[in-house]
């Protein structure tokens, strides 16, 4: 899925507690957890022989790629201002595009850094369900525990935030075993031929994510899976994907995304 080698360690400082932490973290991954011994990630990397160092400090989780100049950690990115858009009557073109509304269940196919799922818990609430499902094992560690621990303010983000259930799992795996008509909503984000987002913290995802192909039968499961749609996110002037069962597209006034939905089976 990737080629990105990693080991994990904890603070230029001893700390018997981070160190516990960081072993807890490589066991999960099952990675060398590597001792800081006071050396720089870049050190660190190069007597290693990895890309890249998962460290583990006081402050947050990251992921370091010295040779990249990358740090990722996690961060809920444009979910506040979207759901702050939504209470303002701005709308959002993802949301319209689910027809999605307080108690629906929807299933993340691509969870990634939790964005769209954030503002999908949101709006679903309490006696809603957002299931999501991250190809990559260390990007699904990664997002679910900043589910778990972030602290954001907002009217009910941290609340939306704290509800998703965040899993590790390849979507091309996991549709076929999930019941029919299980969901209302089934979304995917597959990566954009070229990417929307020029910050550092799009790198990393990019180098982690899943990029191949989503087929035919994996697009079946998703519409036999979903009770009212699939939604399929797409940069607008990427070349068009040959989806099946399309029924609309939704799209903000000057985005470059838009929102693709396809009809159940």
């Amino acid at each position: 899925m990737n080629d990105l080698t990693y080991v994990v360690t904890s603070s230029r400082r001893p700390d018997p507690e981070l160190d516990r932490q960081a072993r807890q973290w490589a066991e999960r991954l099952d990675v060398p957890f590597v001792p800081r011994a006071g050396r720089s990630v870049a050190r660190l990397c190069r007597d290693e022989r990895v890309d890249a160092a998962l460290t583990i400090t006081a402050e947050r989780v990251t992921l370091r790629i010295p040779d990249e100049e990358v740090e990722y950690f996690f961060h809920p990115s444009m979910a506040r201002t979207r759901i702050r858009n939504i209470i303002d009557g701005m709308g959002d073109p993802m949301v319209t595009a689910m027809q999605l509304r307080a108690g629906d269940e929807v299933l993340d196919c691509t969870l990634g850094r939790a964005t769209d799922a954030t503002v999908a818990s949101w709006i679903v609430g309490e006696d809603g369900l957002v299931v999501g499902y991250e190809a990559n094992r260390l990007l699904a560690e990664l997002t679910a525990h900043g589910l778990a621990t972030y602290e954001i303010e907002g009217p009910g983000v941290e609340e939306a935030m704290r509800r998703i259930d965040a899993r590790h799992g390849d979507c091309r795996e996991i549709l076929p075993t999930i019941a029919t008509s299980a969901f209302d909503v089934v979304y995917l984000d597959p990566f954009f031929e070229r990417t929307v987002e020029q910050s550092q913290a799009m790198q990393p995802l990019r180098r982690l994510g899943l990029h191949e192909p989503i087929g035919d039968e994996t697009w079946e499961h998703a519409r036999r899976v979903a009770r009212r749609c699939v939604v399929v996110k797409r940069r607008r002037d990427d070349e068009p994907l040959d989806l099946p069962g399309v029924i609309g597209v939704e799209a903000g006034g000057g985005s470059r995304v838009q929102y693709v939905v396809l009809a159940p089976t």
